[in-house]
């Protein structure tokens, strides 16, 4: 596969890569949407992706920001003086066309240009590429700059679910009678149009729980900074911390400035890079939230290691008390990111069996796919399976 269908693919991996459900089947449609346009123009090779690629409206801004990655890595370097277009073989394009027929497939390797470092992003990776598989413990201030937009696009994400408020739609099973009445007006009484209504989609109210004990180090950074995305674009997110004891940090994760938003709640939480006690901070936050429904119907989403320094029976106990509230118990283990990882830590073991959704949280790439399958859940606790092959 070569030129614009092998660009396509890579952008569906990218795709993929960031939540977005992309099909072999989609893939093929956009080759044959492109066919149809004139690639010489951006707004249509646009709408001939995004109507292919994008079916949801919450993965319009996912698909805006890699399509423009899209777009700068397809056209490749731009020299500072124009060297002389080389002569068409026989067979090729002639014309716009051609021309955006190379712009499409990968750009020619310059010498003066450094070498990606070769392993498992390979030569050439972009930026976005390149944040998506990185390992949080690898991240530096430069690389959680980099990565912010992206992870606030992936945070934007959470699932959502069926309100009790009714709206306004173009069809569906329930007909609005009063909006049916009022269209029959035009027409003499008679409803030769209908209005239909429908369950309003809202944001399920959405918890996390932070291990930021001494183990969880290297990645508490970058989490922190998902759930403060989290909870600065959704009404409906809370965020605590736990470590020797649970800390709300809504209120500090709060606002536009995630730098300053994170600094204060570094300066709320009295825990920091302490010790572990998973038990005695859930039956905390059972005890203190839970009773105050905080937990009912939500979204829990337990960000740990799994080291129990407390009993191990009390995280069981807690974690079964959390279970029967919740909607959803989601725990992401950024150990589980190493394929030989297995959880027979005393606290991850005695937590797993009350666990819907165990998924490691090492990468961007691990946050995506988690929001990817909190997405198709509908049910009550349906169960995924972890990396290492757990039933969770």
């Amino acid at each position: 596969m070569s030129g614009p269908a092998a660009r396509i693919v890579e952008f569906g991996r990218a795709l993929r890569a960031a939540g977005v459900e992309v099909g072999a089947a989609q893939l093929q449609d956009a080759v044959g949407a492109l066919a149809g346009v004139d690639l010489g123009e951006r707004e249509e090779v646009y709408w001939a992706l995004r109507c292919t690629l994008c079916s949801r409206y919450e993965h319009i801004e996912i698909f805006d920001a890699l399509f423009e990655e899209f777009l700068r890595s397809a056209a490749g370097p731009v020299e500072a003086v124009p060297e002389p277009e080389p002569a068409l073989t026989e067979g090729e394009p002639e014309g716009d066309d051609a021309g955006t027929t190379r712009a499409l497939e990968p750009p020619p390797a310059r010498d003066d240009l450094p070498e990606a470092a070769e392993g498992e992003h390979g030569h050439g990776s972009s930026t976005t590429e390149r944040l998506l598989d990185l390992d949080f413990r690898a991240y530096g201030p430069e690389e959680l700059r980099a990565a912010r937009k992206l992870i606030e696009r992936i945070a934007r994400a959470l699932p959502l679910r069926q309100s009790r408020r009714m709206e306004a739609a173009a069809s569906g099973r329930r007909v609005d009678m009063r909006r049916t009445l009022r269209m029959a007006m035009r027409t003499e009484g008679h409803p030769i149009e209908r209005g239909f209504r429908r369950r309003e989609m809202t944001p399920r109210r959405t918890v996390f729980l932070l291990d930021i004990s001494g183990s969880m180090a290297p990645y508490t950074r970058p989490l922190i900074t998902f759930a403060q995305a989290a909870v600065s674009t959704r009404r409906s997110v809370e965020a605590f911390t736990f470590g020797t004891r649970v800390t709300r940090l809504t209120r500090h994760l709060a606002g536009a400035d995630p730098d300053r938003a994170i600094s204060r709640a570094a300066d709320a939480v009295p825990d920091w890079a302490g010790g572990t006690r998973i038990g005695a901070s859930l039956k905390a936050f059972n005890d203190g939230w839970g009773r105050r429904g905080l937990a009912r119907g939500a979204l829990m989403i337990v960000v740990s290691d799994g080291w129990e320094r407390g009993d191990p029976s009390l995280l069981a106990s807690q974690m079964a008390i959390l279970h029967r509230a919740a909607h959803t118990v989601a725990w992401v283990n950024p150990l589980a990111g190493d394929p030989r990882y297995r959880p027979v830590a005393r606290g991850m073991a005695a937590a797993l069996p009350w666990v819907d959704v165990f998924l490691p949280g090492h990468s961007l790439s691990a946050l995506a796919d988690l929001v990817g399958v909190l997405e198709t859940l509908g049910g009550r606790h349906n169960r995924t399976r972890g990396p290492a092959g757990v039933a969770a």
